[in-house]
């Protein structure tokens, strides 16, 4: 059968094409666009039968996508209780209404409480609350705990023991405070996890809640840590069942070998489910004062959490043999610049291995003589621009002084190092590329960008790093028929009311996902 054809018009599309960066109007068949330009035009090629979809005079522009995210635990964050912002009272008091009604054996969790606002969180407060019910806080950023002395016992925590993986915080006596950072493995969470990724009712509850809130936002790709197998099931049969509402490209865990072999078992395709890089962590994160820093933290002769390079050498080695891209987590510039490194030795074995497109993820601090090696090295800078949301906080973690450096977004572009954007969420605090876009454009000193380029960022940025810049990042002949319709035009909205900016319609392989003048906002039944 002939695939369909759809025009799409009353819109003014911004195409991310320099050779037609505006249209009004775009010809799909099937999941493809077709033709791009003027309306009289596209309808002379289209068919006699050809369907016509009027955009209500929106601002058409490529699907967004989003570089770094984690699905099924971002739908897990969406179902549980949200603890940012919170003191320590009030995140009792959230977590004792939400588990009022639930068996007293129940895990007890909750999502993102952080420093300041919780600047003394102790086991003593979750016991006299919760007494011997466990209870497992992900603190802001996923890599620390916070925890009752029922989750001290079973980990086998005590005054006088110290585990070695991770670190416990402890009070001047010696005594745990309840607040483990990086620690792994932790049985108590990865039963927890475990649950949600391989129980299919879990799961796919949680994936369908995150996959909702996305199309809500006009992300249309996403660059999921998968790790774990199961997920691929259930994403293989919503793509099947013509459910799917955003594209997928799934990651391996490259720190378990065992769950790399497991991931094969996908049903893969070229568009819809696609294998991702191997992930890798380096260091740690700045609200856990873990990542791999230059100077030490402020006030302390800590500079993070280190790695050894003869380790890396071995992972870089293996995925230059065998050609697989890898995602290496690297928030400080000790970790990057160690990275880069051990990186330009393997080159002079495999110096082919520099077109595989090797990601450095997040690049929080950065050296600025890096910025060059970064280049030169093929490396991709994978960066999230929700993470610039409270530099207050910054602040107060790595130093004024530093602030000003951070996130060096247009240094990168100049440079010419192949830069995307995302969201690591629920890593950080929300998703949505507007808001990510208004945080880039309006920051202070030179590493601000224009609208132009932190679109850009979003969308061709992210398909080049995942491969894909053929096929996605731009509205033009022969790419994939997904866009995003907004209320006004980004690229001509004074900066600072870019957040005010919404999504309407998201369109993807010529399929209404979203369209927020209906009711259900259309393919609620995920």
């Amino acid at each position: 059968m002939k695939p369909g054809q759809i025009l799409w018009y009353n819109a003014k599309f911004l195409t991310g094409d320099p050779s037609c960066p505006h249209a009004d109007a775009v010809l799909t068949i099937g999941d493809t666009i077709a033709f791009v330009g003027a309306l009289e035009e596209g309808r002379q090629k289209a068919d006699p039968w050809v369907q016509s979809v009027n955009l209500e005079g929106g601002f058409a522009v490529p699907g967004f996508n989003d570089n770094h995210l984690h699905l099924v635990i971002y739908g897990d964050h969406i179902s549980a209780p949200d603890l940012s912002g919170l003191n320590e009272n009030q995140i009792l008091d959230r977590l004792k209404s939400y588990y009022d009604d639930k068996p007293r054996d129940t895990l007890v969790v909750g999502y993102a409480w952080d420093y300041p606002s919780c600047p003394h969180p102790r086991k003593e407060l979750l016991d006299e609350v919760f007494g011997s019910q466990p209870v497992l806080l992900s603190q802001f950023g996923g890599h620390g705990v916070w925890v009752n002395s029922r989750v001290l016992r079973d980990l086998g925590i005590s005054r006088e023991l110290k585990p070695t993986p991770g670190l416990v915080l402890r009070d001047p006596d010696g005594e745990p405070t309840g607040v483990l950072r990086e620690y792994h493995p932790n049985p108590i969470q990865d039963k927890y996890f475990h649950e949600i990724f391989y129980k299919k009712d879990f799961r796919e509850t949680r994936l369908a809640a995150s996959l909702d809130a996305l199309r809500r936002l006009g992300i249309t790709s996403v660059q999921d840590n998968t790790w774990h197998y199961p997920a691929l099931f259930s994403l293989a049969r919503w793509r099947n069942q013509g459910r799917l509402t955003a594209r997928v490209s799934a990651w391996s865990f490259g720190r378990v070998p065992q769950t790399i072999k497991w991931m094969n078992l996908g049903s893969y395709d070229r568009v819809w489910l696609r294998r991702g890089p191997w992930k890798y962590f380096l260091d740690g994160t700045f609200t856990t004062k873990t990542a791999w820093m230059e100077e030490p933290y402020p006030g302390t002769d800590d500079h993070g959490m280190d790695f050894d390079p003869a380790w890396l050498q071995g992972v870089l080695l293996n995925l230059a043999k065998r050609k697989v891209q890898g995602a290496f987590h690297s928030i400080g510039d000790r970790s990057t610049r160690t990275f880069l490194d051990v990186w330009e030795d393997v080159l002079q074995k495999y110096p082919d291995a520099v077109k595989l497109r090797m990601r450095l993820e997040h690049v929080q601090a950065l050296r600025r003589e890096d910025i060059p090696r970064l280049k030169a090295l093929g490396i991709c800078v994978a960066a999230q621009p929700p993470a610039m949301a409270t530099p207050e906080k910054d602040a107060s973690v790595v130093g004024a002084s530093r602030v000003p450096y951070l996130y060096p977004h247009r240094s990168l572009l100049e440079a010419g190092v192949p830069l995307s954007f995302g969201s690591d969420i629920p890593g950080e605090a929300f998703c949505d590329p507007l808001q990510g876009m208004h945080l880039v454009c309006n920051r202070e000193g030179p590493e601000r960008l224009t609208p132009e380029q932190a679109l850009r960022c979003y969308t061709e940025g992210s398909a080049f790093v995942e491969f894909q810049e053929a096929r996605k990042g731009r509205l033009a002949k022969g790419y994939l028929a997904d866009f995003t319709v907004l209320t006004a035009d980004p690229l001509a909205t004074p900066p600072e009311n870019l957040r005010l900016i919404q999504c309407v319609k998201t369109v993807v392989g010529a399929k209404m996902v979203w369209d927020a003048t209906q009711i259900d906002g259309l393919n609620s039944e995920i």
